[in-house]
């Protein structure tokens, strides 16, 4: 059986209100997995197999961006500004200013990410 990647945003979910730095700083980063998983593995159904030595996370985003439906570009958009967020929270050994309020609106911004992608028409993101 595949991996759910929907579990991510759920353990995103769960440690959100946690109060360590820890908790939150892997709530955001299994929420962006969550969406860049599925994201990904859409945008490689539809345009094709990523080219060699081009990084996945920016090659998936681009995707989106490329196509002319606004949703779509949206998506590209949103999943690069958590790609973002996920990199402060994974490799940036400083405080994160307003952590909680970054933590809650990734997560948010996760779930809707999810409803704008199971809504977007098939045909998305194109080559």
């Amino acid at each position: 059986m595949a991996f759910d990647w929907n579990d991510f945003l759920t353990l995103a979910s769960v440690l959100a209100p946690h109060l360590d730095e820890a908790s939150k700083r892997t709530a955001i980063s299994r929420a962006y997995y969550c969406v860049f998983n599925l994201a990904y593995a859409r945008a490689e159904s539809n345009v094709g197999r990523r080219p060699q030595g081009v990084p996945s996370h920016s090659w998936c985003w681009d995707q989106y961006k490329r196509t002319p439906d606004v949703t779509c570009a949206q998506l590209g958009n949103t999943g690069d500004r958590l790609k973002r967020m996920r990199r402060l929270a994974d490799y940036n050994s400083l405080p994160i200013p307003r952590l909680d309020d970054r933590v809650e609106r990734v997560v948010q911004d996760a779930r809707r990410f999810l409803g704008d992608l199971a809504n977007l028409d098939a045909r998305y993101p194109q080559p």
